[in-house]
């Protein structure tokens, strides 16, 4: 994220000195107009971390029953391609840009590992299919170039699966987890209506804590349901391209 923000900082201080150059006097203003409203497509990467933690009492659950509850459990950490459709509107003062933007990711972070506790036979997947954003948004802008750093609400799809392969029982649990999203991002008009961007998001799922049966392949119910606390957080950084309704000054 810093190298980033680095990266947003010295593009903003080489914008600085391209609206020197072209202006002669003081900046008050962007010559081009940022209000209005905008709709558009993201594609990037984003990486997802998931934890998986059995908190069934008073030992272990069924998949991790050789440990404490609450003291082990199961962590994935997968990369993978991530795009959606993202839509706002803002409103500029002077060069000042404030707005609020709506977004909705599709994400491939899925990630199947072999179970410490029981290597011979179990295996634990963590998935996060999609998420949700609803954020605030304040920029500057340098005519044609926007800098902006936004803030907000998070929501996402979180699924855990625990697998007996031996015994053919599945626990599995797909849940909406909420939590926050930050960010920061870049914008540059190429026209009075079409931009190109790039951002950076770190969006927290927070955790959430459910039960669940274990199911045999034959549809029966084991003695033991589980239950496991899933925390999730995806960092994903876009190539956004967007249409801004409305003429540019």
């Amino acid at each position: 994220m810093y190298k980033f923000l680095a990266i947003l900082a010295v593009a903003g201080l080489g914008a600085t000195g391209a609206s020197a150059a072209d202006m002669a006097g003081p900046v008050v203003g962007s010559a081009y107009d940022w209000s209005g409203f905008y709709a558009g497509a993201h594609l990037g990467v984003a990486n997802g971390d998931i934890t998986a933690t059995d908190v069934t009492e008073p030992s272990g659950g069924f998949f991790t029953d050789s440990v404490p509850a609450g003291t082990e459990g199961f962590d994935f950490n997968k990369a993978g391609v991530a795009g959606g459709a993202h839509i706002g509107a803002q409103y500029q003062w002077n060069q000042f840009v404030l707005g609020g933007e709506a977004t909705w990711t599709a994400t491939d972070i899925k990630k199947t590992i072999v179970s410490p506790y029981f290597p011979d036979s179990d295996t634990e997947t963590g998935k996060i299919s999609n998420y949700v954003t609803a954020v605030g948004r304040v920029g500057y802008a340098f005519d044609r170039i926007l800098i902006y750093a936004k803030a907000g609400y998070a929501g996402g799809k979180v699924r855990f699966t625990a697998r007996d392969n031996n015994a053919l029982v599945t626990y599995d649990k797909n849940d909406w987890q909420n939590g926050y999203a930050l960010g920061a991002g870049l914008d540059y008009a190429i026209t009075d209506n079409i931009l190109l961007g790039v951002d950076y998001t770190h969006i927290d799922l927070g955790s959430k804590t459910s039960t669940g049966n274990n199911v045999f392949d034959n549809g029966s119910l084991g003695a033991n349901p589980e239950t496991y606390r899933t925390d999730a957080k995806v960092d994903a950084v876009m190539a956004r391209i967007t249409y801004k309704f409305g003429m540019g000054q």
